[in-house]
């Protein structure tokens, strides 16, 4: 059981995620079942920054917020508003680690999702990976318990 009361408040049994090909055959080793899925990057996951250099030194400044002032003269922005993809993962796949006495029905809770499902959204336009979530075994795959309107919307 994971102590964590913040992200597993109903102290659910924890399904770990392997991401490298030495990880999940060492769980293996270990009794666990890989249940072994492609990691796919979601259009929807996605931050933003434009860069701004100052014409007298040329330092540059990086922001991802659209408040950010650099009206004075000395600065020029010089890269625009740029959406990207803000994510990086060690390998194109990973690996729920199943325990052999998972039962089917059982619900879970995977601290790491392989899958890119969007857990909170900035006005500003950024929209960020929901990093855990509770899940229910099926015998064959985890059933993510989620829904897109319960993302958290944050203004600023």
């Amino acid at each position: 059981m994971s102590h964590d009361l913040k992200n597993n408040p109903k102290q659910l049994r924890v399904i770990k995620t392997a991401r490298t090909e030495t990880a999940i055959n060492e769980a293996a080793r270990c009794g666990f079942w890989p249940l072994v899925k492609k990691v796919e990057a979601s259009p929807e996951i996605r931050s933003k920054f434009a860069i701004w250099q100052n014409r007298i030194t040329g330092e540059i400044e990086v922001d991802g917020d659209f408040r950010a002032n650099y009206g004075h003269e000395e600065w020029e922005q010089v890269v625009d508003w740029t959406f990207y993809y803000p994510v990086k993962f060690e390998s194109p796949f990973a690996a729920y680690l199943v325990p052999a006495d998972l039962k089917v029905g059982e619900r879970v809770f995977i601290e790491d999702l392989i899958e890119d499902l969007v857990g909170m959204v900035w006005n500003q336009g950024n929209a960020y990976r929901l990093e855990s979530s509770e899940a229910i075994w099926t015998g064959n795959d985890f059933e993510i318990q989620y829904e897109r309107k319960n993302a958290r919307f944050v203004i600023g």
